[in-house]
């Protein structure tokens, strides 16, 4: 497993200490920036089959290319689940990603794309964190060019989760996957390895929520879009995972709760949004009566519809301050999820 080991043991001590350390420095000065309606780009989850790769190219990206929206978020699973995870595919994928809108695609990781990569059914199995090391390499290791009022930053050691701004709005990835947050089938890697390792994110992805609404907050932010790509209310188990119990735990109450609470004190809209499930839906009640502003958007995808969303932000507008549409065939997502 070359030299994997010692490097992510290595991050797993040293990351409590570098949680809050930014690559891209963040101004101290507030930008003031305009609050009007925009629209961008949401995909995930696909293509999965030869068709769904014909359609992307053929009639998806061409879209993607004439709308002349500011950027895209990519939200995982740019493969199906039994396709083995060479470093050729993982190469291709990320040229065919990132090519959507050169400069402008903020991808974050899905579980095809690293932790299924050593399930039993795949003719060529992987190491998850292998493959986790070179998703990080294919895709982040080369500084993204924007503009500077954009306020982009990274997280350090976690590349994968971003923030920028952009009209007045904050977005943030936040890196969860699903297969229980990479808590289950651990087939080919030391458990204990990727257990800690996995631990780790979760510290930092906690984190990196809090940073994300502290930043909304100091600039003054209309409202914030986060962008991962589990669906965190799809889980096998209640009880939320701790130190002691690790796996047969719901990876994803943790970050569900710190998400209501921070969108309650925000009081301003927020949105969630991701890929992994279908259908393509849209709930308005996912925060609850604590934080009526929070909504979930489960994109399109997931074998049940190639397109793109396009989600146009409206602050000022109460009712709705996020629209959701399909990019090639005017598709509304569907009312609850």
């Amino acid at each position: 497993m070359r030299t994997i080991i010692a490097k992510f043991s290595f991050h797993a001590t040293i990351v409590g200490l570098a949680f809050l350390m930014l690559v891209g420095a963040t101004s101290n000065k507030a930008v003031a920036q305009s609050a009007e309606a925009f629209s961008f780009l949401a995909i995930s989850d696909m293509p999965y089959t030869a068709q769904e790769d014909y359609t992307l190219r053929q009639r998806t990206r061409p879209a993607i290319e004439a709308s002349n929206l500011p950027f895209v978020v990519f939200m995982g699973d740019f493969k199906n689940a039994k396709l083995p995870c060479s470093a050729a595919l993982l190469t291709r994928r990320r040229d065919q990603i990132l090519g959507l809108h050169p400069g402008r695609v903020f991808y974050t990781p899905g579980d095809n794309d690293w932790t299924d990569c050593d399930r039993r059914q795949i003719r060529q199995r992987f190491s998850e964190l292998d493959r986790l090391d070179l998703l990080r390499r294919l895709f982040y290791s080369k500084p993204m060019e924007l503009p500077p009022q954009w306020l982009f930053a990274r997280q350090s050691l976690f590349p994968e989760n971003m923030r920028w701004i952009y009209n007045n709005v904050l977005f943030a990835t936040v890196h969860l996957v699903s297969t229980n947050n990479g808590r289950d089938e651990i087939l080919l890697d030391d458990a204990h390895l990727a257990l800690t390792l996995t631990d780790a994110r979760d510290r930092a992805n906690l984190i990196w929520l809090d940073s994300a609404f502290a930043e909304a907050a100091r600039i003054g932010a209309a409202a914030i879009v986060i962008a991962t790509q589990a669906d965190v209310t799809r889980h096998k188990y209640q009880a939320p995972c701790t130190t002691q119990v690790r796996q047969k735990c719901n990876a994803f109450a943790a970050i569900s709760l710190r998400l209501r609470y921070l969108s309650a004190k925000f009081a301003k809209p927020v949105l969630l949004m991701h890929g992994d499930t279908n259908p393509y839906c849209l709930d308005k009640g996912f925060g609850g009566s604590a934080a009526p502003k929070l909504w979930r958007f489960n994109s399109t995808g997931d074998y049940s519809f190639v397109d793109a969303a396009k989600i146009t932000v409206d602050p000022v507008h109460a009712k709705t301050p996020f629209s959701f549409t399909s990019l090639t065939q005017n598709i509304a997502p569907k009312s609850g999820c």
